[in-house]
């Protein structure tokens, strides 16, 4: 037993009883007493999956049913505290044919170890992740927050260069929230649009860890963002920005990394990325973005890169990639949006298109379809052809 593991034990149990005591004692809404304040909310979500090849001769099905609690505590005037729990069912064919299953869905990637596996047979596995359990104090400018969190220094769409705490996957559209990460993250904002930012995200080694800080202004019609610090084994420097040319919006990351053993031998690649988004009159969006991935190095198995959260030097299976997107409000209750994710070097096309649609006032059900094309698919993936159906309650 490592020396974390009682305290992770610790963790999961408090988190447990605590959540046990506010759904019995507290209704889903905020209750106001002085200072202390207690506010609940989640959802439950019901995820199908067919899973096809192209000749759609072997068909795969999995199923996620997915339950979500979060809460948001008021302590005092100055301190809140945050935690959050994702309690999932899954199973399936993959669950069945996936060796290591259990292993991988226990395994937790951030310091403390707050994902555990409660029962798992032949077809299922029962799942639980705590991805936020911070505590913040806030007094005017300043801001101090400890514990797992989300730290985003991303302003681009698909692919973050600048976001050196916590990237995460684009096909992974069921975690909306995306994940956490253990750190300890100190603020001051000095106006509106300014602000210097410090950070630590804890690691077994320091070649585990990230120590960055970011300072963001304002420069003329442009928010704008600098970045340094060290990100596992690099020196990481960049720069990040949004604003608009004439009615289109423009926003761009690009950072440098540099190894830190050997500095003076070995050269440093830089990842970037730069995109558009304009809004027509006729009511439809549309966003483009680029990417170099100068970091990139190839994979054996794409798709598992694809669905998992990549680092911040190597951000896609390819060195390039380009986004095309376009979305439009079909009916106040019903929305439309069609991806395609490439590349310009490696014959990638993902197709995604998705339907979503308001049932009332808190529930959703989405179509989303992710169709892997091209040869890098071909030769990595048995059923390239994924179609999703979502049915969510949020309360």
């Amino acid at each position: 037993m490592t020396p974390r593991e009682p305290l992770c034990n610790n963790l999961r149990f408090l988190f447990l009883v605590a959540a046990g005591i506010l759904i019995i004692s507290s209704p889903l809404h905020a209750q106001d007493n002085g200072n202390f304040n207690i506010d609940l909310g989640g959802y439950v979500k019901e995820l199908g999956q067919i899973a096809a090849g192209n000749d759609f001769t072997e068909i795969r099905y999995d199923n996620i049913l997915h339950h979500r609690l979060e809460s948001d505590w008021k302590l005092t005037e100055h301190i809140e505290f945050r935690a959050d729990i994702r309690n999932r069912l899954i199973s399936g064919y993959s669950i069945k044919n996936t060796p290591g299953v259990e292993e991988f869905y226990e395994r937790d990637p951030n310091y403390l170890d707050l994902t555990w596996v409660w029962f798992d047979t032949e077809y299922s596995i029962l799942q639980s992740n705590i991805d936020r359990f911070h505590a913040s104090y806030i007094n005017g400018p300043w801001e101090v927050h400890a514990g797992r969190q989300r730290v985003n220094w991303g302003r681009t769409f698909v692919w973050n260069p600048n976001d050196l705490f916590n990237n995460y996957a684009f096909l992974d559209f069921d975690y909306e929230e995306r994940p956490g990460v253990d750190a300890l993250l100190a603020q001051y904002n000095w106006s509106y649009a300014s602000s210097v930012e410090a950070g630590i995200r804890v690691g077994n080694s320091w070649d585990e860890s990230v120590v960055g800080g970011i300072v963001r202004t304002s420069l003329g019609s442009y928010d704008v963002q600098f970045i340094g610090g060290h990100y596992l084994d690099y020196i990481a420097l960049g720069t990040g920005w949004a604003g608009y040319l004439e009615d289109a919006g423009f926003k761009g990351e690009f950072t440098y990394f540099h190894p830190e053993d050997n500095f003076f031998e070995e050269r440093g690649h830089i990842t970037a990325t730069a995109g558009f988004d304009y809004m027509l009159n006729n009511g439809i969006y549309l966003q483009t973005e680029l990417l170099y991935n100068g970091g990139y190095n190839r994979s054996l198995n794409p798709l598992d890169r694809l669905v998992r959260p990549p680092s911040a030097d190597n951000l896609f299976i390819a060195t390039s990639g380009y986004l095309l997107n376009g979305s439009y409000q079909i009916h106040p209750l019903v929305s439309g949006n069609m991806s395609l994710l490439g590349s310009f070097d490696r014959t990638i096309f993902i197709i995604i298109p998705q339907i979503n649609v308001s049932l009332t006032e808190n529930l959703d059900f989405l179509l989303l379809s992710q169709l892997l094309k091209g040869s890098v698919f071909r030769e990595a993936v048995d059923t390239p052809n994924l179609f999703f159906f979502r049915l969510k309650y949020s309360y």
